[in-house]
């Protein structure tokens, strides 16, 4: 995976410009957002042919987690696009889930790996992966079950600062001879973990501060906010669909006659 640092690097790069100009009112940067999310499912994507096509034994949790982490991606691009298909909040609920079941498949073997070895290593990395689940949980159960989606996130980013404080703290662990820390373990799984909890990290970090008014939201001027209220409605699961359509749908499509109508009369 190393290989592909250096695009991660510059996607986060470019996560973070796009979103301060977005909250910088420039309507741009939600556009930038939704093209770094869609080079993430790109290069998931690549990642998930080459283990396809690899000739070596077939890692199935790869598989998963790649499989899950390319369809996410992809469709959190398109939700910045405003494009949907039908059922779209399904696959995206399926998706979460086999990634859900991708990393509880690595929690499982870095237990049954590590606890023979050094426990506390093992007990770190329980707590790591943990937060991953707890994160991906949170994200895939927003749309049917709102309610647990905040506790889920709040107890990711608890296990995740256990995690960066108990591994500062115990900096050596002995295993196998080899003196190193949970972070350097971390750093040599040949996963994309911590690609998630960075991004999950940034996101929480924008959660946090916008709900404290320390910095502003992000910005679009392409529909009016009544748009972006409806969308966010549905996507938490306050709204439940009726004949598998939305408000916002219905709300954009009305939006988009108006406003074809007034471009034909002022052609006129």
């Amino acid at each position: 995976m190393s290989r592909y640092n250096p695009f991660y690097y510059l996607l986060f790069v470019l996560l973070i410009f796009g979103a301060f100009a977005s909250m910088a009112q420039n309507d741009y940067g939600i556009k930038i957002l939704g093209g770094a999310a869609f080079v993430f499912g790109l290069l998931f994507l690549m990642q998930l042919i080459g283990e396809l096509i690899s000739k070596h034994k077939m890692d199935v949790v790869a598989v998963a987690e790649l499989f899950g982490l390319t369809v996410i991606a992809i469709i959190l691009s398109m939700r910045v696009f405003y494009l949907r298909f039908p059922f779209v909040e399904i696959v995206f609920g399926l998706a979460g889930l086999i990634l859900l079941a991708a990393y509880l498949l690595k929690l499982a073997q870095t237990w049954r790996n590590l606890r023979t070895k050094n426990l506390a290593l093992a007990i770190l990395l329980v707590m790591f992966h943990g937060s991953i689940l707890c994160y991906v949980a949170s994200m895939t159960f927003v749309p049917f079950m709102p309610a647990l989606a905040e506790p889920l996130g709040g107890a990711g980013l608890l296990l995740l600062l256990l995690f960066l404080i108990i591994g500062w703290l115990k900096r050596e662990m002995l295993v196998e001879g080899e003196k190193l820390s949970a972070f350097t373990f971390v750093s040599r799984v040949r996963d994309r973990s911590i690609v998630l909890i960075a991004l999950f990290l940034l996101f929480t970090a924008y959660m946090g501060l916008t709900k404290i008014d320390f910095i502003p939201k992000m910005y679009s001027d392409e529909f009016p906010q009544k748009y972006f209220e409806l969308v966010n409605q549905a996507e938490s699961g306050k709204e439940n669909s009726i004949d598998g359509r939305y408000k916002h749908e219905e709300f954009k499509e009305m939006y988009d006659k108006f406003i074809n109508r007034h471009v034909s009369s002022d052609k006129k």
